[in-house]
């Protein structure tokens, strides 16, 4: 008997249906079978009052609403706080990082996916502990700590 923390439901976010589609069969290939997607932040919202995922995966560069304000929306409600988020894009600057990690994301992953890279960031994620609301925003330092990617900057 497997539990259901085996296959942890994953909601992927993407205004580009094919990108959408790739990702999802992507998280099944590495063991992750239960996979929604959305194709807008306002989608991801709806699906996400409806139902707990474990983790959003969102892109960032997204119309109308982009993978930053679906992230803002996200730790702004109090149901939806704890909600483990990972941003992806082709190409991040520092900007980007720093402004999504004030707003609370968990990580980012560089388009196209590495897949190890893929599977070790959704197990560190998903194993993370709950944020409390009143907790601190982390001051820029621990960014090198959080984000090991800045290193290829």
């Amino acid at each position: 008997m497997s539990e259901p923390t085996d296959h942890p439901p994953i909601l992927v976010v993407d205004d580009q249906e094919k990108l959408l589609r790739l990702v999802v069969m992507l998280l099944s290939r590495i063991g992750f079978p239960d996979v929604d997607g959305a194709s807008s932040g306002e989608e991801a919202l709806e699906k996400l009052r409806s139902r707990r995922y474990a983790l959003v995966i969102s892109d960032l560069d997204m119309e109308p609403m982009d993978g930053l304000t679906l992230l803002r929306e996200i730790r702004g409600d109090d149901a939806l706080m704890n909600t483990p988020f990972i941003l992806t894009e082709a190409s991040f600057d520092f900007e980007d990082i720093n402004l999504a990690h004030q707003a609370g994301a968990d990580a980012f992953i560089l388009k196209p996916f590495d897949i190890a890279v893929l599977k070790t960031k959704l197990k560190q994620v998903i194993n993370r502990k709950p944020r409390k609301r009143e907790a601190p925003i982390a001051a820029e330092s621990t960014l090198s700590q959080d984000f090991p990617m800045l290193g290829k900057f």
